[in-house]
């Protein structure tokens, strides 16, 4: 799918993170100092954020929102669409989306709904969010997206735990006189490549699949934890995204030495920088911060945007943002960011 909308604006970025941070260096007690160290060489990780056991995807998003909304000095009342991304919702039902308009003290005028995506997930929220304002259906949208990752791992699964981190974001999309250019695209055939395995209604949990298995590289987990398989994902991603991106940008019509930021699905620092050498760009306009972060899920995009574009300048009138993962999804946005607000990530 591929598709042009006016009239947008992207008003305010904010990132909220748990305090909590485990340090990739002290896990080499459970699994080995030698062997923690080639994992962070690997993969660029020195520390993730980590939430409290009693909160939230949908707590660390509601926290940003809330600041979000005081820092922008915006009417409730003007707020009327909002999206949750999030793969760790609060419950089977009802909508996590609902339960946060009530809990932000939105109007009951305003249109809910959840998005059941990870690593993709931003580029589908901001999809929702710029087609109901380009209709004329809102004016002005929340897309809340995050992920508690950190619940959903094996504690023995050290391919999983020295990557991910928790996080939760909130990006308001206003009615404005921009464009924004989508391209999205799905391949189910990889949906086993990531995924959790058991505890829905096709397979639900059971004795059976809470049964711990060893891989051959010593990563235990069971049916019911998060499965990756590492190299599939990778493969997929340096043979897709980059296509995808330069796709988007021809139909922008922008030339493409002129596009002054992209922001990368922060999958692993190896991964992002193999990208972005794949678009033939360069590391200054194709920033990571996925040392400090891990991979967020959802919320890496709007965590890279909060946390660099606020500390430093950057064209960004001419800005790219590109997902991938879970499904097998992935998808790019095209849009100026240039009066975007950019503010620091809470507790970072």
């Amino acid at each position: 799918m591929k598709v042009i909308l006016n009239n947008l604006q992207v008003k305010a970025v904010v990132s909220w993170l748990p305090e909590n941070r485990l340090e990739m260096i002290s896990l080499g007690k459970i699994y080995g100092d030698a062997e923690v160290v080639s994992v962070m060489k690997a993969t660029g990780v020195e520390r993730v954020r980590v939430a409290d056991v009693d909160m939230c995807s949908s707590d660390m998003c509601q926290k940003a929102a809330e600041v979000l909304i005081e820092r922008e000095g915006i009417d409730k009342n003007e707020i009327d669409g909002l999206v949750f991304v999030s793969q760790t919702t609060d419950w089977i039902l009802p909508a996590t989306s609902i339960s946060l308009q009530d809990r932000l003290g939105l109007n009951q005028d305003t249109v809910c709904i959840d998005i059941h995506y990870g690593c993709s997930g931003y580029i589908y929220g901001m999809l929702q969010a710029a087609t109901w304002i380009s209709t004329g259906a809102c004016k002005n949208v929340l897309v809340l997206s995050g992920d508690t990752t950190s619940r959903m791992m094996n504690p023995n699964d050290k391919s999983l735990r020295m990557v991910f981190g928790d996080c939760g974001t909130a990006t308001l999309v206003s009615v404005g006189t921009s464009r924004m250019g989508f391209h999205i695209q799905s391949d189910g055939s990889g949906a086993d490549r990531l995924i959790v395995p058991a505890g829905g209604f096709r397979t639900p949990i059971s004795e059976k699949t809470s049964q711990l298995v060893w891989d051959e590289d010593k990563n235990g987990r069971t049916q019911n934890d998060l499965f990756m398989d590492g190299m599939a994902i990778f493969n997929f991603a340096i043979t897709k995204v980059h296509k995808n991106v330069n796709s988007i940008i021809e139909e922008m019509q922008w030339a493409k030495e002129d596009v002054g930021f992209y922001a990368i699905h922060q999958a692993n620092e190896f991964m992002v920088n193999y990208v972005r050498k794949k678009l033939k760009v360069a590391v200054d306009i194709a920033p990571t911060n996925c040392r400090d972060y891990g991979n967020t899920g959802p919320a890496t995009i709007p965590l890279l945007l909060s946390d660099v574009c606020s500390q430093k300048q950057y064209d960004l009138k001419k800005t790219i943002m590109c997902g991938f993962g879970v499904g097998l999804s992935w998808g790019s946005v095209a849009a100026d960011l240039s009066e975007t607000k950019f503010y620091e990530p809470i507790n970072k």
